[in-house]
């Protein structure tokens, strides 16, 4: 199942309204998608959220006729103007739905999500050293187990250890560790999947070494090492990423 197909499900399966069949793909996915795993335990804590403010206080019939005198003059309006509003909500969507397919996907937004859930903890390694054959056969043809051999050679960056991930439906080897006291996390990939991001191959492609950026809090880095993509991401300075990032070899070449 892929993360488009997993995140239809997320308002279902968090109500628990899948069926065993689909509940347990979901499962699986969220198993090697950090991405995924932290998209639904941002879902999950809003509901509990939504739910500790829902069962504040008490809903008497007094209450609810309070509510309903002020609410009902308010309706009538709205009614009126329903007709304009659907329509200018349409446009909104169709709007929203155009530019998110027209807008090029970008590397660093995407290893955003996933680095945040392992600064919030949502994701943990998932082994370290070599890479478990169970693990493994889920690569096919797109990843190989030398993805996971690339470490910085800087004695500041400490691995913490490694899993699977996917970035927007790409299958990559996230070896999450620290520079120092700050979580960092190094996303390796084939160059071959480069076409999935076509702000960062431009970048890599027009003579710069290192493609830099800045995704929300976090700063991020990529280059290309051998036949594979390295990037790196954390809330470093952006020199200190990208020295890391030259230190980076494979550990076994």
């Amino acid at each position: 199942m892929k993360c488009a197909e997993v995140r239809n499900f997320v308002r279902l399966y968090l109500d628990s309204e899948l069926d065993a069949k689909h509940s347990f793909e979901v499962e699986q996915h969220l198993e090697s998608c950090a991405e995924c795993a932290g998209l639904f335990e941002a879902e999950k804590k809003f509901d509990v959220r939504i739910g500790k403010f829902l069962r504040i206080g008490q809903a008497t019939p007094a209450l609810w006729e309070k509510i309903e005198a002020q609410i009902e003059p308010q309706f009538a309006k709205a009614k009126a103007l329903w007709p304009l509003a659907l329509a200018a909500s349409l446009i909104v969507a169709v709007s929203i739905i155009f530019f998110a397919r027209s807008r090029p996907l970008d590397l660093a937004n995407a290893v955003e999500e996933c680095h945040s859930a392992y600064v919030h903890q949502i994701t943990t390694p998932e082994f370290s050293g070599t890479v478990p054959s169970k693990i493994a056969q889920q690569f096919g043809d797109r990843l190989d187990t030398e993805a996971f051999n690339y470490r910085p050679s800087e004695p500041a960056f400490t691995s913490s250890g490694a899993r699977l991930c996917h970035v927007e439906g790409v299958p990559v080897a996230l070896i999450l560790g620290h520079c120092a006291n700050t979580p960092v996390s190094m996303i390796v990939f084939k160059k071959s999947e480069l076409d999935h991001f076509p702000q960062t191959k431009r970048k890599l492609e027009s003579g710069d070494p290192i493609a830099c950026s800045r995704s929300g809090r976090f700063q991020f880095a990529a280059r290309i090492v051998d036949d594979h993509v390295v990037c790196v991401v954390g809330d470093e300075p952006r020199l200190a990423l990208e020295d890391l990032l030259k230190t980076v070899r494979r550990a076994d070449g």
